[in-house]
C-alpha cells in the first residue's frame, strides 16, 4: 500500500453501498431513488446525467450522494476533475452526519485535496472518530499506521485496532490479524494455528487472499494438517479471484512438485501471471528462469527486466510462500 490507497476506497466503499436497483425518468423522485438512478447510470453509459441526478440527491440532502459526487469530481468520472469541488462535497457529507464521510475527509486533509495539507487535522480526526465507536475512522488510522503515513508507522498500534475490527467481522483485517500471528509480526508470539483460524474466518468472509493463506498453510502443515489436495483447492480459487501472492504460490508448487506434478512450464506460467498482477517475489522467480532457461526459453534481457522490477518492488527470499 502507498499513501494514495484511500482515495481508491472512497469508491469502493461507495460502491458497496449502492448494491441498489432503480430506473425511470427522475420526475420528482425522492433523493434516495435519484440516487439510485443515478449511480446505475454511471455504471453505464451516461454519466452525464448520472451526475445530474446525483447532484439532485445530493443538494436535497442525500450523504451517499455527496460521497459520490466528491468521487467524481476527483477523477473527472462524469464531470471535469475538479479537487476543490471533491472536497466541498465530502465535507457536506461529514458536516450532514455521515459517519463515513468524516472519516474519510481526513484522507483529503492529509494528502491536500482540494484544501490546504494538514496531517495534523487528518489524525486528529480519526482519533475523534476512531474513539467515538466509527469503524471507517479505525480502518483508515489501522492502516496509516500499518505504512507509516501522516503518523509514524507503530505495527502493534495498527494490529491493536485490526483486531478490533477483525471481532467485528471485517474481512480484512481478519486476514491482518491471521498474517500477524502465521508470521509473528507486530510483536506478537507466532502462533500457526492462529494464524490459520483466522485466515478461515477472513476466507469465509469473502477474502480471496485469505483464502489462498489458508491454502499455503495447507501445503506446509502449518496451523493446520498437512493437505496439499485441500492446499491446491484453495490456491487455485485464490488465482481465479486474482490475487497475486497465490498466482506466485502457485508457480512455487509446479516447481516443487508439491500438491501437483513438478512441472516447471506451468511454474514459469503462474510466475508470470503474478509478475504481470504485481507480485514481486513472482517478478523475482520470473527473472531466475528466463536467466537459466529453466521451463522457458532463456531471455536474458527480459529476466533483466523482470529483475530490476522485483528489486524496485522489494523481493523477499526466493521460493518462500508470502
Amino acid at each position: 500500500m502507498n499513501g494514495k490507497f484511500v482515495l481508491y476506497s472512497i469508491a469502493g466503499c461507495a460502491a458497496l453501498m449502492v448494491l441498489l436497483s432503480g430506473c425511470g425518468g427522475a420526475g420528482n423522485a425522492d433523493p434516495q431513488t435519484l440516487y439510485t438512478e443515478g449511480i446505475e447510470l454511471l455504471k453505464g453509459d451516461n454519466p452525464t446525467q448520472a451526475i445530474s441526478l446525483l447532484t439532485q440527491a445530493a443538494e436535497a440532502g442525500h450523504a451517499e450522494a455527496m460521497m459520490e459526487l466528491s468521487t467524481c469530481y476527483n477523477y473527472g468520472t462524469g464531470v471535469a476533475a475538479d479537487q476543490e469541488m471533491a472536497f466541498s462535497w465530502i465535507k457536506k457529507a461529514a458536516d450532514s452526519g455521515s459517519r463515513k464521510a468524516k472519516a474519510y475527509i481526513a484522507i483529503f486533509y492529509l494528502q491536500g485535496i482540494g484544501t490546504v495539507p494538514s496531517p495534523d487535522t487528518a489524525i486528529q480526526l480519526l482519533d475523534a472518530e476512531s474513539t467515538a465507536g466509527n469503524m471507517d475512522a479505525v480502518a483508515l488510522l489501522a492502516n496509516l499506521y500499518e505504512i507509516g503515513v501522516g503518523v509514524p508507522k507503530n505495527e502493534t498500534k495498527a494490529f491493536q485496532m485490526h483486531q478490533r475490527l477483525a471481532n467485528q467481522g471485517v474481512k480484512d483485517s481478519m486476514y491482518y490479524v491471521g498474517k500477524c500471528y502465521s508470521k509473528g509480526l507486530a510483536g506478537l508470539q507466532k502462533n500457526e494455528q492462529l494464524g490459520a483460524d483466522w485466515y478461515r474466518k477472513a476466507s469465509a468472509a469473502g477474502s480471496i487472499a485469505a483464502t489462498g493463506k489458508l491454502g499455503a498453510c495447507y501445503i506446509k502443515g502449518q496451523g493446520v494438517p498437512r493437505d496439499e489436495v485441500q492446499g491446491i483447492t484453495l490456491i487455485q480459487k485464490a488465482v481465479e479471484g486474482g490475487d497475486p501472492d497465490s498466482m506466485h504460490n502457485l508457480g512455487v508448487c509446479f516447481e516443487r512438485g508439491l500438491g501437483v506434478p513438478l512441472d516447471m512450464s506451468q511454474a514459469v506460467y503462474y510466475y508470470r501471471m503474478g509478475a504481470n498482477a504485481g507480485c514481486a517475489e513472482a517478478m523475482h522467480n520470473l527473472s531466475i528462469c528466463l536467466a537459466s532457461g529453466k521451463g522457458v526459453a532463456a531471455n536474458p534481457a527480459e529476466a533483466a527486466m523482470w529483475k530490476a522490477k522485483s528489486t524496485e518492488a522489494g523481493t523477499p527470499l526466493r521460493g518462500s510462500e508470502k
